[in-house]
């Protein structure tokens, strides 16, 4: 026993980690022997409370684990030295005997009930037996007895234990149900002793979440609500409460209901509430909040129908008191954030009963509605309380963690205060703007009144997306000089920037109401140039633009010079292309004939700004141009119609087949400017692909602002068509980046529905198939280049959906090799190569065309020489090959095959799984013919949806 004892002792001495972990695995080791059995008795009769522990941790772990390695006649000895050392050690530390019981349990799982029947009782029995027998003194014994009792439940809830011996075990713990009722009624009426009344309201909270009758505890609880007024017991006796009120079942129980409300509201807890308040006693509020709140949340259609009740009246209001807890969150306190959720669930529910809107045809529910109003008004005054920041001397102690707490919270608060809105309506925003009214004229009397305004009008922006536009009465004393104009230039910049963002929030209402927008843009302007407010004022900025842009057509003038100090001035790029994105969002709603001037001056400000930029030294320039660029970018970004998301596919390409025929170009290249507006953008992009082709990075912002640039379907922001696949040949041969096969890829949904273009188009995608074919030769490269390779395959995925004759019209030794590169593509084990490869097949196998066209010739003769390649690729990617999570792309190609070229399938399919092995040496004969009756089998049907695809992936996949 020497080696044992010695390497527990080092366990528990030793501060090496290294050392640590060795001993725990020498531990280990030793549990797993059959000798063990022997060991973990022989330490538990050893002096060291550590060596105790191990040694019942061992017969946890032993019985457990290794159960099958005890000799059967054992068990008995196994059960009679558990009950024993519970017995014996059961006055030491509750650790040891909390593991001896935890084995006990662990024991009783294997054998009830045939060999330890009625194990509870029995336990019981033997405990009490062998405290006689050993002398041991009724406290300790009764200890033990309750961590056993309170263990119980919790394992078998626990326990992994299936079908007939966890219905036994259920069986149990219901016949025992009385006995551990009487039990715990003992301790708690009988008992003096505080430690034990603790421990027997907690067995009491595990046994209620294991669930019984509430009539045969009715006692207990009724004694835990007077066990309230004792100052040590309040915690356990909230916690039993609180469990006691989940209960699903209980809930109907009108008495019990009735009974824990007047617990609450009595003097005593009155007494308790108000002390807690007054000496700010957090740790008692918070528990108060628990238990208030959990009564709310549990009857919360009982507390909305009765709420004109005087005892509701009062819970009500330590609730609202509560919410409103004096002290920061979370420095000072965490009362306030509790009963937060219980407002919104109160809300829903006096709406679901009919208490509000306030009905006056019915007295008593008029009252509820009334007093609910008025519960909600002073929620609205705690609110804005509980949302100031502090004062910045004391924000700038409080360290990170606590800050982010706090950010959370005040969120958390703005919500919430969508409940209050939701039944004041507009008396809600008379509160909130007649107190920031107030705060504004008696600013100089008010000790914060910074933090007070800024509190007030973050609740007016959490409620904002709720305003209806339409409303009049309100709103506009916010805009009016009364409010807006009344704040002071020394404010702090949290309060500005708040204001900004309810600015924007309320962009939509500023639409219905247009005769503030000046007087808000003029707000805004000077905020767009202040580092610490820009992000604030951009995003009003944009709100604003976007929500209003036919109000400000007007204002586009003033617009323009609000950019052009911008551009002149140290803003940041990302606030810079708000206002690019903007002011171009303006300019869209202008008739093409007037949009072309203010573009051409927004655009040729960029353009110089390049030109500026290319002049000076490589290093400087790089940063300069790629700023440009996103400038450009977001100028085609402003210049799109907020409709086009909300087109169809038909009408989309409609305006693309007219964008692409150049008829635009022509008409505008008579406008003064406009050619050499166009020629700068050409000759721009050409300089930066040419300088910086190698550098992904630029290379990415100068296709996205050509792919926005067609997108916008502005002639004056885009390359014309000749120049533009020109460009990107020479940029993809140079640098072969994945963003210029997506530039590709939208080229061709552009100028793809124009058949004056494909033969052009043929020509670009024959270029960049050679490129890519190049580098990709084979599976490696293309799991190390999968982005290029996700891109390719979409590139030609489109081209055949949109301008299928531009592919179909190259070399057919290419089309050949493409395939060849998507069958390789089908097996790839890299996600994002893998999917681009199957929806290109499935585009491929599942494209519209006349049936003695050109293209369905060429398709069906790729078809015959190619469908038993990619019939093989699929099966071996349905039979395990490829990510499970693949498998129902890889069944949808497949029934799109068989659909369409039924009999073909049909011979590859026998083909392929009469090979042995194949697709894996796991599936049998039965498994293949499985199968192909499952894919075959109901190939008259007109539809596929309903045939076992799930069947597929269970035959072939992988077993």
């Amino acid at each position: 026993m020497e080696s044992p004892l010695q390497l527990i002792g080092q366990l528990y001495s030793s501060s090496d980690v290294n050392v640590t972990k060795l001993i725990q695995e020498q531990l280990q080791s030793l549990q797993k022997q059959p000798y063990a059995w022997e060991i973990a008795s022989q330490l538990l009769g050893s002096q060291s409370e550590q060596c105790r522990f191990f040694g019942a941790h061992t017969f946890q772990v032993k019985i457990t684990r290794d159960w099958d390695t005890l000799p059967e006649d054992r068990i008995d000895w196994l059960r009679d030295e558990l009950l024993g050392w519970t017995v014996r050690l059961c006055g030491g530390p509750l650790f040891v005997t909390t593991k001896l019981c935890l084995a006990l349990i662990a024991y009783a799982f294997h054998t009830v009930p045939d060999q330890w029947p009625h194990f509870i009782t029995a336990t019981v029995d033997a405990l009490q037996v062998g405290s006689h027998a050993y002398g041991v003194p009724n406290e300790p014994i009764q200890l033990a007895i309750l961590e056993f009792f309170t263990l119980v439940p919790e394992e078998v809830a626990n326990a992994n234990i299936m079908g007939g011996k966890k219905l036994q075990l259920i069986g149990e713990l219901k016949e025992s149900i009385p006995l551990v009722l009487s039990k715990l009624s003992e301790f708690l009426f009988s008992n003096t002793d505080v430690f034990i009344q603790k421990k027997a309201m907690r067995c009491l909270q595990s046994w209620i979440q294991y669930g019984f009758d509430l009539e045969a505890a009715y006692p207990l609880l009724q004694k835990v609500m007077s066990l309230l007024g004792d100052e040590v017991l309040f915690e356990p006796a909230v916690e039993v409460l609180l469990e006691s009120m989940q209960q699903t079942s209980w809930t109907r129980y009108q008495t019990y209901r009735n009974d824990l409300l007047a617990c609450f509201t009595s003097d005593d807890m009155k007494l308790k509430f108000t002390v807690s308040i007054t000496e700010e006693d957090e740790e008692t509020g918070k528990l108060l909040a628990k238990l208030f709140t959990g009564f709310g949340e549990t009857y919360t259609d009982y507390i909305a129908t009765q709420l004109a009740e005087p005892k509701l009246n009062d819970l009500m209001s330590m609730i609202i008191q509560l919410t409103g807890y004096q002290g920061y969150f979370p420095i000072d306190q965490e009362v306030s954030e509790i009963p937060l959720n219980f407002w919104y669930v109160l809300q829903e529910t006096l709406f679901d009963e009919s208490i509000l809107p306030v009905k006056e045809t019915d007295t008593w529910r008029m009252e509820c509605g009334q007093t609910a109003m008025g519960m909600y008004r002073e929620l609205v005054k705690i609110l804005i309380k509980n949302a100031r920041y502090p004062e910045e001397d004391v924000w700038n102690t409080w360290d990170k963690d606590v800050k982010d707490k706090f950010k959370i919270w005040r969120r958390d608060l703005g919500d919430t205060m969508i409940n209050p809105y939701y039944i004041l309506r507009e008396e809600m925003l008379s509160i909130l703007l007649d107190h920031s009214l107030y705060i504004i004229t008696q600013w100089s009397s008010l000790p914060f009144p910074s933090q007070d305004l800024e509190a007030t009008l973050f609740c007016l922006k959490s409620i904002s997306e709720e305003i209806s536009p339409t409303e009049d009465q309100h709103i506009a004393k916010f805009f009016a000089q009364n409010v807006l104009g009344g704040i002071r230039e020394n404010s702090s910049v949290r309060l500005k920037n708040t204001v900004l963002l309810l600015i924007g929030s309320l962009s939509e209402w500023l639409k219905v109401h247009p005769q503030f927008l000046g007087s808000v843009m003029n707000y805004i302007a000077p905020c767009l140039s202040d580092l610490q407010l820009a992000p604030a004022a951009s995003s009003a900025f944009a709100d604003i633009c976007d929500a209003c842009r036919e109000y400000l057509v007007d204002e586009l003038d003033s617009l323009m010079h609000v950019y052009a100090a911008m551009a002149n001035s140290n803003i940041k790029s990302n606030i810079m292309q708000k206002v690019v994105e903007s002011v171009a969002g303006v300019i869209q709603v202008l008739p093409p004939d007037r949009a072309m001037s203010p573009l051409m001056t927004l655009t040729g400000d960029i353009l110089q700004g390049i030109s500026k930029a290319m002049e000076s030294d490589r290093s400087h320039a790089r940063d300069a141009v790629l700023v440009q660029l996103h400038y450009l970018a977001a100028c085609c970004r402003g210049i799109q119609s907020p409709n086009d998301d909300y087109q169809s596919l038909t009408e989309r390409n409609s305006v693309y087949d007219s964008y692409a025929s150049g008829r635009m170009a022509q008409l505008y290249s008579t406008v003064e400017g406009f050619n050499e507006i166009t020629f700068a953008i050409r000759e721009s992009s050409i300089q930066i692909a040419s300088a910086w082709g190698t550098d992904e990075e630029i290379a990415k912002a100068l296709s996205h602002f050509l792919e926005l640039g067609m997108k916008s379907t502005s002639p004056l922001l885009s390359l014309n068509f000749g120049d533009l696949a020109s460009l990107l040949e020479s940029s993809y041969g140079l640098a072969p980046f994945a963003c210029w096969l997506d530039t590709a890829s939208f080229m061709m949904t552009v100028y793809g529905g124009q058949t004056t273009h494909f033969e052009r188009l043929r020509d670009l995608l024959f270029k960049l198939t050679t490129k890519t074919l190049e580098f990709i030769q084979d599976t490696e490269a293309m799991e190390h280049y999968p982005d290029v390779v996700d891109s390719y395959f979409g590139l030609i995925s489109r081209t055949i959906r949109r301008c299928p004759l531009a592919f179909y019209r190259l070399p057919q030794n290419m089309i050949h090799t493409i395939f060849m590169f998507v069958i390789a593509g089908m097996g790839l084990q890299e996600r994002l190569a893998l999917k681009s490869a199957l929806n290109f097949m499935a585009d491929f196998v599942s494209q519209d065309y006349e049936e003695v066209s050109e293209i369905a010739k060429i398709v069906d003769t790729m078809m015959m020489n190619m469908g038993m390649q990619i019939m093989e690729q699929l099966l071996m990617g349905i039979g395990g090959r490829v990510p499970r999570s693949f498998s129902g792309p890889l069944i949808d190609v497949l029934y799109k095959m068989i659909g369409k070229y039924m009999q073909p399938c049909r011979q590859w399919l026998h083909t392929l799984l009469a090979t042995d092995g194949f697709p894996s040496m796991l599936v049998t004969p039965n498994d293949k013919e499985t199968f192909l009756k499952g894919v075959l089998g109901g190939l008259g049907n007109t539809s596929f949806d309903n045939r076992p695809c799930v069947s597929a992936t269970l035959l072939l996949g992988i077993k």
